[in-house]
């Protein structure tokens, strides 16, 4: 495979993820977090052109969507408000947590894809020891970092994030001892991923908020979701590409009936269960607004806009089905269809809810929802010009520079830190957290300056 050949399959997993990343900041947690794991799955095992993979890609889809749907638990808000602060040890620990809580958002999710494209098959032995690491390792953070040490990482909030980053240690422990080549090879493209897209998003978000100056304005948390999940999943499927080859003669049935559960779940049940637990609240806001912006009969457009909601996630049902009985006839079938079938229907989904279509254009406002629409515009384009051709699956595997990889992980998060003293200032100040000492925003002028500076 070509560098050229390469980046265009990484490019095509970045802007689906970073599309469903982006969409994710309007739901949130748990449930809105999975949108953009199962994308991952969907998407990578679309370009990894390994046949054997494919009969997989709605097991491999649901496992992401559950591994990085698992980090919507975590807080990290404060953090963000670290990283915002323009004194050196304030951002400098803000970038650095950021990106280890990316990280553990995303190294479970891309551990399990990898786990899947091993050629040895995962047993139900394999399975309790993994989960028994991940445990043991989340107990053990807490309990060292929390109370025996007595830090924690962003105090009021809560320390679940430490919890993840031991159970990650706890995972690469496993992965490591049991000779888990490519599931370690995908827990650490997806740590080192998402945790540069968490920081490095931050880095730039921070950036956009001096666009003020030129009288533009864009939600800085935008730029920073979307800059994650591409950087997330580019980064990894790089890093993957090549990584795991699975036995071609292998038994095509195997994963039949999980396939089928699979498919219901990620193109049926997460979009009707964004529906049913992320909508129903937004609604007085949609009346509120939509009367604001003059609209007749606020009351009557918002329940259509609603009926809308349920008309997209009954088009994904239906998405769902045809994918479920093709698995259960054993058709052949277009490896793109589950990618642009959910991004589709998220995408859609998404902006009724936003009222994209109904809020007028505004002068200096770069909406960052138009640039979805740009992500899900190359999202679709590619596998209609490109067609990315199947890669033998006794292919050999490229190396692994572990060491390159370290040194150039931590080389970049060294720039990060140096362009932090650049992007950072008063602009940022008024929304940023510190650590030392502890201040909000909100609580007044930052302690040491005067008054209104």
């Amino acid at each position: 495979m070509g560098v050229r050949d390469r980046l265009g399959r990484s490019l095509f997993v970045a802007c689906a993820v970073g599309l469903a990343w982006g969409i994710r900041g309007d739901y949130g947690h748990v449930i809105g977090a999975m949108y953009p794991g199962a994308i991952l799955g969907l998407a990578w095992v679309f370009v990894a052109g390994s046949p054997a993979l494919l009969p997989r890609m709605p097991v491999i889809a649901a496992l992401t969507a559950a591994g990085i749907g698992a980090g919507g638990q975590m807080s990290y808000g404060i953090l963000h408000g670290y990283a915002q602060a323009d004194t050196l040890p304030n951002y400098s620990y803000g970038l650095a947590t950021l990106f280890l809580q990316g990280g553990c958002w995303g190294t479970f999710g891309c551990a399990l894809a990898g786990l899947l494209a091993e050629r040895r098959p995962m047993r139900t032995g394999d399975w309790i020891g993994l989960l028994t690491s991940v445990f043991i390792g989340g107990g053990v953070g807490v309990t060292v970092l929390g109370g025996l040490i007595g830090f924690h990482i962003n105090p009021p909030r809560n320390d679940i994030a430490v919890a993840f980053l031991g159970a990650a240690l706890g995972q690469f422990t496993w992965l490591v001892g049991s000779g888990r080549a490519v599931g370690l090879r995908g827990a650490v493209y997806g740590f080192i991923g998402f945790g540069l897209g968490m920081a490095g998003g931050r880095l730039l978000a921070n950036a956009t908020v001096s666009l003020d100056a030129w009288g533009y304005t864009v939600n800085h948390w935008n730029v920073m979701e979307l800059t994650c999940g591409f950087v997330g999943g580019g980064v990894f499927t790089y890093g993957m590409l090549g990584a795991g080859r699975l036995d071609p003669a292998g038994e095509p049935n195997e994963f039949r009936t999980p396939a089928v559960l699979g498919a219901l779940f990620v193109l049926g049940v997460i979009p009707l269960w964004h529906r049913l637990t992320r909508v129903s609240d937004k609604v007085p806001g949609w009346v509120t607004t939509l009367r604001d912006l003059g609209y007749p009969d606020p009351d009557g457009l918002s329940a259509t806009i609603l009926r809308g909601t349920d008309a997209v996630c009954a088009v994904a049902g239906i998405g769902a089905l045809m994918w479920a009985l093709i698995l259960v006839r054993g058709w052949r079938w277009p490896a793109w269809f589950p990618t642009i079938v959910l991004s589709a229907v998220m995408l859609v989904f998404q902006n009724l809810t936003a009222l994209y279509f109904w809020r007028p254009a505004r002068s200096g406002y770069l909406n960052t929802q138009t640039g979805f629409w740009v992500l899900f515009a190359f999202v679709l384009a590619y596998p209609v010009f490109v067609r990315p051709r199947p890669l033998p699956d006794a292919a050999p595997e490229r190396p692994f520079r572990w060491g390159r990889l370290a040194l150039g992980t931590i080389a970049v998060l060294a720039v990060f830190v140096a362009l932090a003293a650049v992007t950072n200032g008063d602009r940022t100040m008024r929304t940023a957290n510190t650590r030392w000492p502890l201040w909000s925003w909100n609580e007044g002028p930052f302690p040491g300056r005067a008054k209104g500076q």
